[in-house]
């Protein structure tokens, strides 16, 4: 479980999100990169929560136990298609662009994806124990080629990057915190899709899905604080890629061209990232339409994703656009808003069922006006995450 949650978490963060992170915060990114970890942590709760009412069932199966047969059902069908094909998609262009952009320009960007979708399509064949097992090992590279890279580039640090602090007061650090949050923790989420059934040991799993949550945020605030001290604030929030970026600074006697070691680690966090979103994804399907596994859907799903990987994005300042804007809604939807309602949810029907048990009219009263303080808490809680949104994305 560390080694799943630190790769599923460093990809994406340590390469090309360091960009919008500075775009919101500037040279208070780094404040951002530190902060943001500790305002997941009752997001983080919040899941472990949830699989403590529900315990051994998938998000899925809870979706259907709060809302229902059918709206359940629904409700779980776009949850599902946001991760299988939306969320996939978008990671399979972020790597495939990135290739393309920085080594062959002239190739065209499903050549890439093709053999991405192919080697994702044969881990997922092989199982979540090869994948895991696969991510283990993949933690290790990671974590040695971006600790060397931070550490053969200190020579080229420049501390008056960082200052002054917070010259545009708090106000972009906590917009720069929503929107790195989206990719660190509200993601994480997807891990309830199949989280239930591949783990006996709750309470341990539970460390060690905190321990790779705060490993790869450790990792994260590292690639951050070096592009600014490195880059600069401007340049950070200019370029699509700082990490790979900064690691281009990288001379020291015959040592150069350290950014391939860069793109190498990156690219194993974002196998294990997509290859994570794509099992969550599929385990949902077959729980959607009662399949038995989910095996036979690998290769119409791939083919599936690797048409649409190519026209999710336009360009990449729609891309840009839409990380900054729609995905943060979305991510938030899934990731905050629906488990909150279904731990709400959960609440009352424990209230509506307790009602039904009570024999005295007067206790019966009580627990109806529990429940309807229920329902205007969740409300409540709705509009305010909506408005805190739009608040600091205006």
């Amino acid at each position: 479980v560390f080694a799943l949650v630190a790769d599923y978490t460093i990809g994406t963060t340590v390469l090309s999100i360091i960009s919008g992170v500075a775009g919101y915060a500037g040279r208070d990114a780094w404040i951002v990169a530190l902060v943001t970890p500790f305002m997941g942590l009752p997001i983080l709760w919040m899941y472990f929560y949830l699989n403590k009412l529900f315990p051994g069932k998938t998000l899925v199966e809870i979706i259907q136990d709060v809302f229902g047969k059918w709206v359940g059902w629904i409700l779980s069908a776009y949850f599902v298609f946001f991760v299988c094909f939306l969320s996939v998609s978008e990671v399979v262009f972020y790597m495939g662009n990135f290739v393309k952009s920085e080594y062959m320009t002239e190739t065209p960007l499903y050549a890439f994806n093709t053999f991405l979708v192919i080697a994702i399509a044969v881990g997922l064949l092989y199982g979540i124990e090869t994948i895991g097992r696969s991510s283990e090992i993949f933690l290790y590279i990671i974590s040695f080629l971006i600790l060397l890279t931070i550490l053969l580039d200190l020579p080229n640090i420049k501390t008056d990057n960082l200052f002054p602090v917070l010259e545009n007061g708090i106000g972009p650090v906590l917009k720069g915190c929503l929107y790195l949050n989206s990719f660190l923790a509200l993601p994480l989420i997807v891990f309830a899709f199949f989280y239930p059934l591949n783990v006996t040991d709750v309470q341990k799993s539970r460390k060690s899905f905190l321990g790779g949550y705060f490993w790869a945020s450790f990792l994260s605030f590292l690639c951050t604080i070096m592009s600014i001290f490195i880059l600069g604030a401007t340049i950070t929030a200019k370029t699509n890629y700082p990490t790979y970026l900064f690691s281009k600074e990288i001379n020291i006697s015959s040592i150069t061209r350290f950014e391939g070691f860069i793109t190498f680690s990156w690219m194993f966090a974002e196998f294990i990232k997509v290859s994570i979103y794509s099992y969550a994804g599929l385990v949902g399907f077959t729980q959607l339409f009662g399949l038995k596994g989910y095996k036979k859907m690998v290769i119409p799903i791939g083919i599936s994703i690797l048409v649409f990987s190519g026209v999710v994005y336009p360009d990449i300042a729609y891309q840009q656009k839409w990380d900054s804007t729609t995905w943060v809604v979305s991510v938030g939807t899934i990731g905050f808003v629906l488990p909150a309602a279904l731990i709400i949810g959960k609440k009352i029907k424990d209230v509506i069922h307790h009602v039904k048990a009570m024999e005295t009219k007067e206790k019966a009263f009580y627990d109806d006006l529990k429940s309807l303080l229920y329902l205007c808490l969740a409300a409540i809680i709705i509009i305010l995450s909506i408005f805190l949104i739009r608040f600091l994305l205006v």
